[in-house]
């Protein structure tokens, strides 16, 4: 768990209302532009790192 959030920029895990709050607006009349993309909600996360699956 420490490598987890070391290799986070945040220095922290997400919580879970974090992620709940992207997927309402991507679920909400705001997001209808939105189309074929990929939010990484992972904290900045780098490719590579001990955390990444990778």
């Amino acid at each position: 768990m420490q490598a987890l959030v070391a290799d986070t920029p945040l220095k922290r895990f997400g919580m879970p209302d974090e992620v709940a709050a992207i997927a309402a607006t991507l679920a909400s009349d705001e997001a209808t532009y939105v189309t074929g993309t990929e939010v990484s909600i992972d904290g900045g996360l780098l490719a590579g790192s001990a955390a990444s699956p990778g």
